[in-house]
């Protein structure tokens, strides 16, 4: 562990003998936590929290005021729980539903809105979704209309209830998971 002010190693943390791969720390509660691990400044001891039934972590974040954290894991899922990491406040399961017999995606990223009542999930392959928190529901509604500008530089987005929405588009970018592309021959 570290003092943050003085930038100093207060005390190394030790284990299972396993380095997280994932950790955060809590704004709020001088607490830290990575891949099912939890330790506490008030405590001397690493303890062991099953996340998110029992998968690797791939992505945690708190909320800016601490109340909240969010972990994801490998599978597509994504569980809550309170900042002080006693009370699980629910799971997302498949947040990247994937066709019957395919892999889902893996959640790559997480980042909680300032009021922790709104969560955005970043997966592998370039996927993002909002959740409502409460709810534990998506945000958005089914999208009604999309249409390429002319020169293919931005995809236009409608809804019933969503105003029309531009997106700049990159045309020579490489889809995510594409090969890139071969080199021109002379």
């Amino acid at each position: 562990m570290g003092d943050t002010a003085t930038r100093r190693r207060t005390e190394l943390l030790t284990g299972s003998g396993r380095v997280s791969a994932r950790l955060a720390l809590s704004p709020r509660t001088e607490l830290f936590v990575g891949d099912n691990r939890v330790a506490r400044e008030t405590s001397d001891s690493i303890v062991a929290l099953d996340l998110v039934q029992g998968d690797r972590i791939s992505s945690l974040a708190f909320s800016p005021d601490g109340s909240r954290l969010a972990a994801g894991d490998r599978t597509d899922r994504v569980a809550l729980w309170n900042g002080d990491l006693r009370r699980r406040a629910g799971v997302l399961r498949n947040v990247f539903p994937a066709p019957l017999g395919d892999t889902p995606e893996a959640v790559s990223a997480l980042a909680l809105s300032a009021d922790g009542h709104t969560l955005a999930v970043g997966g592998d392959a370039g996927t993002i979704q909002l959740w409502d928190t409460t709810t534990k529901q998506p945000h958005g509604e089914p999208v009604a209309s999309l249409a390429f500008s002319s020169d293919g530089t931005t995809l236009l987005v409608s809804g019933d209830r969503v105003p029309l929405r531009c997106y700049t588009v990159d045309p020579s970018a490489p889809w995510p998971g594409s090969a890139p592309a071969p080199a021109a021959s002379t």
